[in-house]
Formats: structure tokens, sequence, C-alpha cells
């Protein structure tokens, strides 16, 4: 009677771990799970996510290429467990890799490369792309050791002398030449000293970016003489500064 006793407690024990070790392996058994792409996906972080390598994912989907995945396309997760890892936070991007490009319809990779005066084979391997002939518009592209683009030159704000212009009793009346594309311009105008006085015919020219002013003041009469004036419009065509034949400094206010 002992002996059945202790055979059937040696049979109760076996049944009772190979329940358990069935709950177990039941539990850990991997299914088959689906996935629809989304932006900035590629298939080694999905098979990371997983817990299956790229070329398992690859092989169940059809897939030659790793890299030829696309937005909304739905894979089949092989092998994969029920509850996926979650995705790992992104990590700073090291100061060698300066910039990104988005693929534009028509690109190529080797069309890229020398845009940015690299290798193509140098940017292909950056990017984990195995075959220099397949990339897609939209594709986001790491390019290495990329120069900071150099701030653009400042166009100079055109200056305009056209206008009247005084200063105490001294008036003139300017007009810079007419579709003129400068930067030196032709200036045609009247002088006037002081009220009541005849005009005097002004020739000259203006640089409309820098602001230089030469200007040709003839005599008013016979016998009176010639004048000139050189200074400098500035930037907010309001004012302008210089000499004036007889004068030593003056400055023009635009009215």
């Amino acid at each position: 009677m002992r002996q059945v006793l202790v055979f059937a407690i040696i049979v109760l024990g076996l049944m009772l771990l190979t329940h358990a070790s069935a709950g177990t392996t039941e539990a850990a058994s991997p299914t088959t799970a689906y996935y629809v792409v989304r932006p900035g996906d590629t298939l080694d972080a999905i098979a990371w996510r997983y817990g299956v390598s790229t070329w398992a994912i690859a092989r169940a989907n059809g897939l030659w290429n790793p890299n030829l995945i696309y937005v909304g396309q739905l894979l089949v997760i092989p092998g994969s467990y029920p509850y996926p890892q979650p995705w790992p936070k992104p990590q700073p991007v090291p100061r060698p890799y300066g910039c990104y490009y988005w693929v534009q319809y028509g690109d190529t990779l080797l069309s890229i490369a020398a845009r940015y005066h690299i290798d193509a084979w140098t940017l292909a391997r950056t990017n984990g792309i195995y075959n220099l002939n397949w990339i897609y518009a939209g594709q986001m592209l790491r390019i290495p050791s990329c120069p900071v683009p150099p701030s653009p030159t400042p166009i100079p704000q055109r200056r305009n002398i056209s206008g009247n212009w005084s200063s105490g009793g001294y008036v003139m009346q300017l007009t810079e030449a007419i579709g003129c594309p400068g930067p030196t311009c032709a200036v045609t105008g009247q002088f006037f000293e002081g009220t009541g006085s005849a005009a005097s015919q002004v020739n000259g020219s203006v640089n409309v970016q820098t602001g230089a002013v030469s200007l040709t003041i003839a005599g008013n009469m016979p016998g009176a003489p010639t004048r000139y004036f050189n200074g400098t419009l500035e930037a907010s065509s309001t004012r302008m500064c210089g000499q004036l034949t007889g004068i030593s400094s003056i400055c023009f206010t635009k009215q």
C-alpha cells in the first residue's frame, strides 16, 4: 500500500510539472503580428521593436531590399511576441552630421551626393542603403559632415534721390533716370539759391547702392560760375550730406 501511495505522489508531481511547463511555453510562444508602416519607420527599427531579425520580416513579406518600405504598407511580423518593445528614445545627432535632405522626385543618390560634394557610397553607408538605385521621394537622408550653409549676403536697399531737397535757402529738385537698373544712375534737375532766384540746371549721377552723389550745377546766368556737389545719400533716402562749391559742408533734407 505504501508503494502505491508513493507511486501516486510521483505521478501527480510529474503531471503538475508538465502542466506548469506547458503553461509557461504557451505564454512565451511567439505569434504572427501585423504592422502598418508609419512615417520615419525603418525595417531595422520595426524588427528591433518586435524582437525579430530584419531579414525575417523581409522574407516574410517578400522584400529583397530591406530599405524599400513605404508609409501605409502592411507588414507581417513572423514569430513576434504579443507585446512589442516600446520605441527607443531618439538620440541626439552627433555634431558631424549637420543636416538632412528629403528626397525629391527625380533625385538620385549620385545627384544628391554631388550637390553636397561627398561620395555617393559614403552617403549610402551613412543611411544604411545597400543599393544606390533604391531611394524614394519623401525619404529623409542624413548628410555626413554637412557644412553649415553660409548666411546669405544681404541685398543693399536701393536709395532714391528723386524729390525736392532743401537746406536753408538752397533748394534742389532732382529726378533719377527712369528705368535705371543701377547701381549708377543719371540724375537731372534744378537748383535754386534763395527764394525768387533763377533756376540752375543740374546734371550728375548717384549710386543707388552706396549712395555716392556727384552733381554739376551750371551757372544760372552768363558768366556765373559752375558749382559742384559731392556727397552721400543716406540709406533712408531722406538726408544727403556733402560739400558744395563755396561751402565747406552742407546737408539737404528731402521734403
